[in-house]
């Protein structure tokens, strides 16, 4: 594997910049919103309409524990990823890719995140691993955007980062599609944390109830916590 440093330089950028765009555009303005509660309209779509104040402490730890992970997580974890993308062979210059091969890699991908998602999410919820590590992600019953990056970094690690780079590193994606991908997993993320169902973007209403009961509802987009019965709760709820 024959190693490019202005490559790998330019490739983690990208990715950590990726990072960053999505966090101040999207969970930036979820959080405008939390704590200047402007526009009005949004709160008639917030989920837990009970818990529209954000703790200044617990907002403290967030920023906290953010700046953490993305120094001892996410840092290092670009410039590794670049290393496995080379590895794998991927397509690492700026061109685009063909509109079908993205498509199906996209595909992939959520499909990827979800098995990958949910039976680590779900292993964070034994005994053992809630208590040392997930609990601290849910110390937030009412979730906002960046809740979704509040964790032990373990768990940043384990399950968080794993989900969403296996699929491009399986697939062997095109730089330009592994971006996008990245783009759109982390903007969904942080918008099912967000607390408000807003016409037109993802529902958040899944995630959001298993913050609010602790247990169910262990995947993204839900095929796998149907398959093993895992949103009952949700679903009684919906019907009620």
């Amino acid at each position: 594997m024959d190693l490019n440093l202005e490559e790998g330089f330019w490739n983690a950028t990208a990715t950590l910049l990726v990072y960053g765009v999505v966090s101040v555009v999207v969970g930036g303005g979820f959080l405008m919103v939390d704590l200047y509660h402007k526009p009005h309209w949004i709160f008639r779509y917030k989920i837990q309409k009970d818990n529209t104040k954000v703790d200044p402490a617990k907002l403290k730890k967030l920023w906290h524990n953010i700046l953490l992970n993305s120094t001892v997580i996410l840092l290092p974890s670009s410039v590794l990823f670049y290393l496995a993308l080379k590895w794998r062979g991927c397509d690492l210059s700026f061109s685009l890719p063909g509109w079908k091969e993205f498509m199906f890699h996209i595909m992939s991908c959520i499909l990827i995140e979800e098995i990958v998602f949910y039976y680590s999410h779900r292993m964070l919820h034994t005994p053992f691993f809630y208590k040392y590590i997930h609990k601290k992600h849910h110390e937030w019953t009412a979730p906002i955007s960046f809740t979704a990056v509040y964790a032990h970094p373990f768990e940043m690690l384990v399950s968080n980062l794993m989900s969403l780079v296996l699929g491009p590193l399986i697939c062997g994606s095109n730089f330009i599609t592994t971006l996008l991908w990245l783009a759109l997993s982390y903007a969904v993320t942080l918008i099912h944390h967000s607390g408000y169902h807003v016409p037109f973007l993802p529902s958040p209403e899944f995630h959001d109830f298993h913050h609010l009961k602790f247990i169910g509802n262990y995947g993204v987009i839900g095929v796998l916590d149907r398959l093993h019965d895992t949103d009952k709760l949700f679903r009684k709820s919906r019907k009620e």
